[in-house]
């Protein structure tokens, strides 16, 4: 369910029955001649349209802006650095919102920089804020009652910052996604998920001048990114379908 379309009784209905609720972020950044400019967003959508395809879920605004520092490109290829502060307090704004609506299962898919990131730890950090703010409305000592009269016992829980594939399941030894900023992975993942937006023969124009990190990005298929997009999202549906509250508990 797309939030912005939902009319309000709809919204009263999810909440009532504590639908999860979940925002892509990521990017706008450079990532090579052959990718679209908001690559790191467009990977996050593709895995929550998935999602939303398997499980009942609510699909919020996502967040597409973050810092960048023109790691890779600057203003003139379309890339914005922005200001990790500004981001904080977006982010804030937007998670209270959801969470005084009434939502009690937010999820943020970050897809950038990685969890050690600056963007996620922005983000993370709006999300702390929030809750603390809820948990402090609570009055002192609310941690001494029995977790069956607490108005939400998941309240470390009510808004998770994770990444695209945190609840998938890896067996020992085996593959981990690959990613890289531009190169096989995230190529392979858009060619999955936005196939019309990637133009492979771009590359051949820079083929004398690639960087380091785009060395392998001919290599990426669609089969190969539809499977990753498919382990990311598995792993998501399972922990978005396991409804730890029961309905209607505020």
């Amino acid at each position: 369910m797309d939030y912005l379309k939902m009319r309000p009784a709809e919204i009263r209905d999810a909440v009532e029955r504590n639908v999860p609720l979940i925002m892509a972020a990521g990017s706008v950044e450079y990532h090579g001649p052959h990718l679209p400019i908001a690559t790191d967003y467009l990977i996050a959508a593709t895995i929550i349209k998935r999602i939303e395809e398997r499980c009942v879920c609510v699909v919020a605004p996502p967040l597409p802006f973050a810092p960048t520092m023109f790691w890779a490109a600057g203003s003139n290829d379309g890339e914005f650095d922005f200001d990790p502060e500004a981001l904080r307090i977006f982010a804030k704004e937007i998670l209270r919102g959801f969470v005084k609506i009434g939502f009690r299962r937010i999820y943020v898919m970050q897809h950038h920089q990685g969890v050690d990131g600056t963007p996620y730890l922005a983000i993370k950090l709006a999300a702390s804020e929030v809750v603390r703010e809820v948990g402090k409305s609570w009055g002192e000592g609310w941690g001494r009652v029995p977790p069956e009269k607490m108005p939400n016992p998941n309240i470390f829980s009510l808004i998770r910052v994770e990444s695209i594939d945190a609840f998938s399941t890896y067996s020992d030894g085996s593959e981990r996604i690959p990613i890289g900023h531009g190169s096989k992975g995230e190529t392979q993942l858009m060619l999955a998920g936005y196939p019309e937006t990637v133009r492979m023969e771009e590359l051949d124009a820079i083929k004398d001048r690639l960087p380091a990190w785009l060395e392998d990005s001919h290599l990426g298929t669609t089969e190969e990114g539809i499977r990753w997009i498919e382990f990311c999202a598995a792993g998501w549906v399972k922990e978005l379908a396991d409804v730890r509250l029961k309905p209607g508990v505020k």
